[in-house]
């Protein structure tokens, strides 16, 4: 059960009101604004908010960019404008039971999760956080450790503590709505975490070969071996991790998925750097092979379960600006698989 309040300004009140006027409503009348309280089922959500979006929004600015308008130019029909969904703990009411039990015979499908609630999940990530960077370090130093010791129980640990999965999620969904500044951002976190894993490896590295003998375990091996098989999984595990988020499955669980195709490669390109340049390239590859596969999972997940805007318009927009980066993936896919062959 979804708890919605919906205020408008008061011209807009009678329009709103029609397309909820089968739910459980509340009104409050302000002086310039009506707030609606409604409560609704969960799978009625995404509907609800696709009926009112339009209403409520400007054609302009749809209410899924989620951008703030300058105070300057801000006027009152953006102050008072306002949608606000939560969980409450239970409801207790005949009407909402007769609801359930309608909606339940009459129940799409495919319900959806909002592409709001996606964003909002989202928007940590595209913003850079010391604390992820941090978190970042420290699994890569533990993965590391899991690797000289051929331990995988502990690589499995680093896998855990890894914050690779929001980076390449967040990275999707903007390219799904069609956000092209948002997408570099991504990219510049994303390629910032690997590039630093790699750092952070090598270093570590050399310093550790300064005290005690390294050597070259199975589990490092086995990162040294690139393969087009790899480019599948994690075209696979892309797909799995967007199906997984869309349908509220525990982050955590897909990102342990996120992380084994990731981190572990990251890792030994940045070791072998230092002890083994031999296999450095084919590290490098194999990470590569995974980042790319992830990525294009992703993305075709996002459309798979129809994530993007709501307005007519960003929607296109979006779809030429998907069409361009699958293309794009698939020019480096091929040149991955072929470079595969060679190193």
């Amino acid at each position: 059960m979804k708890k919605v309040v919906i205020e408008v300004p008061k011209g807009k009140s009678e329009q709103i009101q029609e397309k909820f006027r089968d739910v459980l409503f509340s009104v409050n009348e302000a002086e310039k604004s009506t707030r609606f309280t409604l409560y609704i089922p969960d799978d009625m959500l995404d509907d609800l908010i696709h009926q009112t979006n339009g209403s409520v929004m400007k054609p302009s600015r749809p209410l899924w960019t989620g951008i703030i308008p300058d105070f300057g130019s801000t006027d009152d029909h953006d102050r008072i404008t306002l949608i606000e969904v939560s969980t409450p703990d239970f409801v207790i009411s005949p009407f909402v039971e007769k609801v359930k039990e309608q909606f339940g015979y009459l129940k799409k499908k495919d319900s959806r999760t909002p592409i709001e609630k996606i964003i909002a999940a989202t928007e940590s990530y595209a913003e850079f956080d010391k604390n992820k960077i941090i978190l970042a370090v420290i699994a890569g130093l533990v993965a590391l450790i899991g690797l000289f010791l051929n331990n995988i129980g502990v690589i499995i640990g680093a896998m855990l503590i890894s914050p690779l999965l929001g980076p390449i999620y967040a990275l999707a969904v903007y390219i799904a709505i069609g956000d092209v500044k948002t997408t570099l951002r991504c990219v510049g976190i994303l390629g910032l975490m690997v590039f630093m894993l790699v750092g952070i490896a090598a270093l570590a590295t050399f310093v550790l070969s300064l005290v005690v003998p390294l050597a070259l375990t199975p589990e490092i091996a086995a990162r040294q071996d690139p393969n087009a098989v790899f480019i599948l999984m994690a075209l696979l595990l892309g797909f799995a991790t967007m199906t997984a988020l869309s349908e509220g499955i525990p982050e955590g669980i897909a990102g342990v998925a996120i992380a084994a195709a990731l981190l572990p490669p990251a890792v030994v390109t940045g070791l072998s750097l230092v002890l083994f340049p031999e296999g450095a390239l084919r590290a490098a590859v194999l990470t590569l092979q995974n980042i790319v596969g992830l990525i294009a999972g992703s993305i075709i997940g996002t459309m798979f379960f129809h994530i993007g805007p709501r307005d007519i318009f960003s929607q296109g927009l979006s779809r030429q600006f998907i069409t361009r980066i699958l293309w794009f993936l698939a020019i480096l896919i091929v040149f991955l698989v072929i470079v595969s062959f060679l190193v």
